[in-house]
């Protein structure tokens, strides 16, 4: 492990989900929640104050077409490394597609941690910016 410490933002609709992801990061030396955005507007306005390395992002936010044109405009940031997730494993395609670099299931936590360091290793040390969703 890397003395690099991960920006990381996480956008989802549930409010519960947002605080168990936010507990499971402080409980990584590595990783730091920069911020927490219940839908794309304020994603996309946290991604340009903050500069997130990985945006860990709920498909359906709160629709599949909400959630895939955030996808789009986030990676149009150079270096921007969105990890997708859902319930709804069969989203796996659509979003690995609209430019996610990887898809997890909600439910487990080791992939969301590896995939979320994994992300990070491949986007380098830029980070994420804020720009026009793509719809």
């Amino acid at each position: 492990m890397s003395d690099h410490t991960i920006r990381l933002l996480v956008v989802d609709d549930d409010a519960r989900i947002r605080a168990a992801i936010a507990r499971t990061i402080m409980l990584e030396a590595d990783l730091v929640l920069v911020a927490a955005a219940r839908d794309a507007p304020g994603a996309l306005s946290m991604a340009a104050a903050w500069h997130p390395e990985v945006v860990l992002l709920d498909v359906m936010l709160p629709d599949r077409a909400t959630g895939l044109g955030l996808i789009r405009g986030l990676v149009r940031s150079p270096g921007c490394a969105v990890v997708a997730m859902s319930v709804r494993g069969a989203l796996r395609g659509a979003a690995l597609a609209a430019g996610a670099v990887a898809f997890i299931e909600k439910s487990d936590v080791d992939a969301l941690l590896t995939q979320v360091r994994s992300a990070a290793a491949t986007g380098g040390l830029r980070h994420c910016a804020g720009v026009s969703p793509a719809v």
